[in-house]
């Protein structure tokens, strides 16, 4: 059986939020389950790159790093806790080999609590360009047409045929560059501005967002710390879930000038 295709983007003091997410990933898969892991790099330093090594490495799995033209995203604002990396998932399609039709990405600010291929084997993607889960956020910078839903971009199973054939990553860029003024949310406006119709929902387990899901009665399989409150600068609902495995990881900090910062971090989502 083919291993499931997981993507997931980091910059350098995000990687080991990154690595709790892969630890856990790997933590709660069944037996049969295989992974293989791409990593948009984000000058992820060398020291962290043999920290994410060694840790995979245990499960009997080497990450292949992938690099982005930066030059695209010159037209994509970053702004409040969010960095330029969250864009780079827009090129997914274009940075993963040709023969590979489709991808799961998720988000590093997340914990996974169980196997993820129910969600993989989903039949509706070869139909759509994308599965994710709705985001009953309040309000977003881009209007969508009357009737559709809006999606959260930390879990998107995509299916790169569609994409590919369809240009949809220079859509997208073209969308940040021609509607600025829709960009409130990061690339998230502008994926849900090009692809409002061409999407399916998946359940709310998927992509269980603690800030705006709290209240509802859902066994989460992706707990997602969405907003700028993470586990690391503040309190959140299942905060206890990110240390269980934090808590477990093998990390060094290298140790820089002044004080010494373990979780405070600029966040790319």
């Amino acid at each position: 059986m083919e291993p499931i295709t997981i993507v997931a983007i980091s910059n350098d003091s995000f990687a080991v939020h990154l690595a709790t997410m892969l630890f856990s990933l790997f933590e709660n898969k069944e037996a049969g389950t295989r992974y293989r892991i791409y990593i948009i790099d984000g000058d992820i330093s060398r020291h962290n790159k043999e920290q994410l090594n060694e840790l995979l490495k245990g499960y009997h799995v080497s990450p292949i790093y992938l690099n982005v033209d930066q030059s695209l995203y010159i037209h994509c604002p970053a702004w409040g806790h969010v960095t330029r990396e969250a864009f780079y998932r827009i090129s997914i399609p274009d940075l993963l080999p040709g023969k590979i039709k489709k991808a799961l990405y998720l988000d590093s600010d997340m914990i996974i609590k169980g196997d993820l291929s129910e969600l993989w084997h989903n039949e509706k993607l070869k139909h759509y360009l994308l599965g994710a889960v709705e985001d009953p956020v309040d309000f977003a910078g881009v209007k969508l047409p009357p009737g559709y839903k809006y999606f959260n971009t930390g879990v998107l199973l995509m299916n790169l045929e569609k994409w590919r054939l369809e240009d949809i990553p220079s859509k997208v860029l073209k969308f940040i560059e021609e509607n600025p003024s829709q960009i409130m949310w990061w690339d998230q406006d502008a994926l849900n501005g090009v692809l409002y119709d061409r999407w399916y929902p998946l359940d709310y387990k998927w992509n269980y967002q603690v800030y705006r899901m709290a209240h509802l009665n859902i066994d989460p399989v992706i707990i997602h710390y969405n907003t700028h409150i993470k586990p690391w600068n503040g309190r959140t609902y299942l905060q206890e879930e990110y240390y269980y495995y934090r808590s477990r990881l093998r990390w060094l900090e290298l140790p820089g000038p002044g004080p010494k910062k373990i979780y405070k971090c600029r966040s790319i989502f």
